[in-house]
């Protein structure tokens, strides 16, 4: 199935497509955490993702973390040929939030159009009639995005982080 299929599924039918486990969480929380498969693992085969979500205190909250990071995991991880014409901008005036359903398939087309070009984020954001910094505010609001940004950037620029 194709990556954006994914990305448009409701979280219900996500979790349908993902293989679900269960395990014990571990950490502070007590017995209640300790005790009970309150960890979720979901796995999607196709892509070779695998998504586990302990942080909760109850399945259902977790369930519901590890459906948003496979969306993420899906958008960053996974690479396919732009398409024209490219979707239009789902945010307004220059700006998406996180929590917006369509963030992670638009992350998704960005880093396919920055993939493209080389890491560079002017055709990206030309594509959504956005400017090269506004798109990168935007990715710069969530972590994983913003990691995946950097590492691009250093990936096509030779330069590789430094261990100290």
């Amino acid at each position: 199935m194709h990556r954006d299929t994914y990305l448009k599924m409701s979280l219900d039918q996500l979790l349908g497509a993902c293989t679900l486990k269960g395990f014990q969480g571990s950490g502070p929380g007590g017995q209640h955490r300790n005790k009970t498969n309150t960890g979720v693992q979901l796995t999607l085969r196709e892509y070779n993702l695998e998504i586990k979500s302990s942080e909760g205190r109850s399945a259902k909250e977790n369930k519901v973390h590890a459906l948003h990071r496979m969306q993420m995991a899906l958008a960053l991880k996974v690479r396919e040929a732009p398409q024209e014409p490219e979707m239009p901008f789902p945010g307004s005036n220059g700006h998406i939030q996180t929590s917006n359903p369509l963030f992670p398939l638009f992350v998704a087309h960005v880093f396919d159009r920055m993939a493209q070009k080389n890491g560079d984020t002017k055709e990206a954001a030309k594509a959504f009639g956005l400017s090269p910094s506004a798109l990168v505010k935007i990715l710069r609001q969530s972590k994983p995005c913003a990691e995946k940004l950097q590492s691009s950037r250093n990936h096509n620029s030779g330069n590789q982080p430094q261990d100290s």
